[in-house]
């Protein structure tokens, strides 16, 4: 099974936490290729045929961002736009999707109290990840749980960030698949 990771941070350079996991995973390169947006297509124009060629040539794809405003950062959703097109990704026969999974890898800078209905925002993880459940479910693709660092706009010591790189890359080379997603609510 192979692996492609999505990484999209507009500052990779100046992320801790987003450039530890990505060294972490670069050490796994029979198992899992790392495409980092921002590094790609700094101008922001995406090489359209490439990106489906790299999603082809996968069985599951992780999205790996930081939460800005309780989403992805924008590079994220233009790559949904531009590169799941309809008659590639989806539409009449295609099932391009069908036999993939898709998840999220993501770092909230809250801690993870603050991400629960009772919480300080009133809506947890999940719920803010459903627009990429339903993606992957409109694909006809598997949804697995995500994997979330919390606390990540906190001072967290090297250590740290080393322990969640780790359990990063393990929960990318032992994870189960679940193909239907539950809404909280």
């Amino acid at each position: 099974m192979k692996t492609l990771v999505i990484a999209v941070h507009p500052a990779l350079h100046e992320s801790r936490i987003h450039r530890r996991w990505l060294e972490e995973l670069r050490r796994y390169p029979e198992e899992i290729t790392i495409s980092s947006l921002y590094e790609k297509y700094p101008d922001g124009v995406i090489d359209i045929a490439r990106e489906q060629r790299l999603a082809e040539n996968h069985d599951r794809i992780v999205l790996q961002f930081p939460l800005y405003w309780f989403s992805s950062p924008p590079l994220l959703k233009q790559w949904l736009d531009e590169v799941l097109l309809e008659d590639w990704a989806y539409g009449k026969g295609i099932d391009l999707f069908a036999s993939k999974t898709i998840g999220a890898a993501v770092s909230g800078g809250s801690q993870e109290d603050d991400y629960r209905r009772e919480g300080r925002y009133r809506l947890d993880i999940h719920t803010l990840l459903s627009p990429l459940a339903t993606t992957a479910r409109y694909l006809e693709a598997g949804w697995e749980a995500p994997f979330v660092l919390y606390g990540a706009g906190s001072r967290m010591s090297d250590d740290e960030i080393a322990r969640s790189a780790e359990a990063y890359a393990r929960h990318l080379l032992s994870y189960k698949i679940n193909r239907s997603f539950a809404s909280p609510n």
